[in-house]
């Protein structure tokens, strides 16, 4: 008898099918070709803390026993690995810009795609059931009523209400996902991906929210299919992506319909940096956040997201004074300026050595959900 086939170890992506990071993530590696198992987190978690350091989703096992966290660094350390064309662009102007779209769907459209999914019943129902039957059921011995509503009443009461989601702001938050929705829609309007015939770090920020979320969810999904076509396209164009032949084929210039949405990243997403370093400056748990004349009252101050606008601000202080100029001329949001301006910011001490993604995470948050 032949010996029974043994399947090479694979990468171990602990996370969710409903998690925002772990299908930002997964597109990656599906495009990439790269092999993975998804485990839950739930029944994991003395193992995630003592590799990772977190628990958070997702967190990755590599096949040599060493741990990684957070989507951002972990695809830019596996593309260091790839020798086909790269999907950070070669001209910094294009590049630069491309990693301000990936952290405005990381952390500016997070707000809002919690917001659809745990505010509208539907949406809520739907997400609960998932995550219960794919990472509670049969690991903790817990009622299936009693499960459904813990996880109703945590993430609404975590991410929603503890994040500033209320009878006042909620209608900034639905617009917040119609205007990511219009601006994409011109784009892919004109060609298939946010800047050229090939996707980069942006289109992959982006799957973050579009693809596991409002792509998913009841509620978004249905507006996206309506109001968006092309972004539901470009969704499932993603997902089924394989690499091309060839260099990357990207614009040469930002022409209007990605200078409005870039427009809009700085009204929303840099307003948000600026205003959280400041609060997390002087020591503050939570803020009023003020966002295109709407209020976030309340929202827990993030070291994690000072961290965020430190890589921003390091890559900018990289540039040439040429290509800072002609960034300067395409953001002219006043909201901008919090890029390159001189005003001192409180160090957020975390990944000093930038040992990312090999190093001990912290999370969004705090211990994870911020308290209602």
């Amino acid at each position: 008898m032949s010996e029974p086939e043994t399947r090479p170890p694979l990468m171990q992506v602990y996370g969710s099918r409903i998690s925002y990071y772990t299908g930002k993530l997964e597109a990656y590696l599906r495009y990439r070709g790269i092999p993975y198992d998804l485990k839950p987190t739930v029944g994991n978690e003395k193992k995630l803390l003592s590799g990772a350091g977190v628990v958070q989703m997702p967190v990755v096992e590599l096949t040599d026993g060493r741990w990684m966290t957070d989507s951002t660094p972990m695809i830019a350390w596996l593309e260091s690995g790839q020798s086909a064309p790269g999907i950070f662009p070669a001209d910094p102007l294009l590049n630069f810009v491309a990693l301000l779209i990936e952290d405005y769907a990381d952390e500016w459209l997070w707000r809002s795609a919690m917001h659809y999914r745990w505010s509208y019943r539907t949406d809520r129902q739907y997400a609960a059931e998932t995550l219960y039957n794919e990472l509670i059921k049969g690991a903790l011995p817990i009622p299936r009523f009693i499960a459904l509503n813990r996880l109703k009443t945590r993430q609404r009461g975590g991410f929603v209400l503890g994040d500033g989601v209320n009878d006042k702001s909620r209608p900034h938050a639905d617009r917040t996902y119609l205007n990511a929705l219009d601006h994409l829609q011109a784009i892919f309007e004109v060609r298939s991906f946010i800047l050229g015939n090939t996707p980069t770090i942006a289109d992959f920020g982006m799957m973050g929210p579009m693809l596991r979320h409002f792509g998913q969810d009841p509620t978004p999904a249905e507006i996206m299919r309506n109001r968006a076509p092309a972004v539901y396209e470009w969704v499932a164009r993603m997902w089924n992506l394989k690499p091309a032949e060839g260099a990357p084929d990207l614009i040469g210039a930002v022409d209007p319909c990605l200078v409005r949405f870039l427009t809009e990243i700085c009204e929303t997403n840099l307003a948000q940096h600026r205003q959280n370093a400041a609060a997390f400056g002087h020591g503050d748990g939570r803020y009023d956040l003020t966002v295109q004349g709407t209020c976030y009252e309340k929202v827990p101050a993030s070291r994690y997201r000072v961290w965020c606008l430190e890589q921003l601000r390091r890559v900018w202080s990289g540039l040439s004074a040429d290509v800072q100029a002609a960034l300067q001329a395409l953001l002219t949001a006043p909201e901008a300026t919090i890029l390159w301006d001189s005003i001192s910011i409180k160090p957020s001490e975390y990944d000093v050595t930038s040992a990312a993604p090999f190093n001990k995470a912290i999370n969004v948050f705090g211990t994870g959900v911020p308290p209602h």
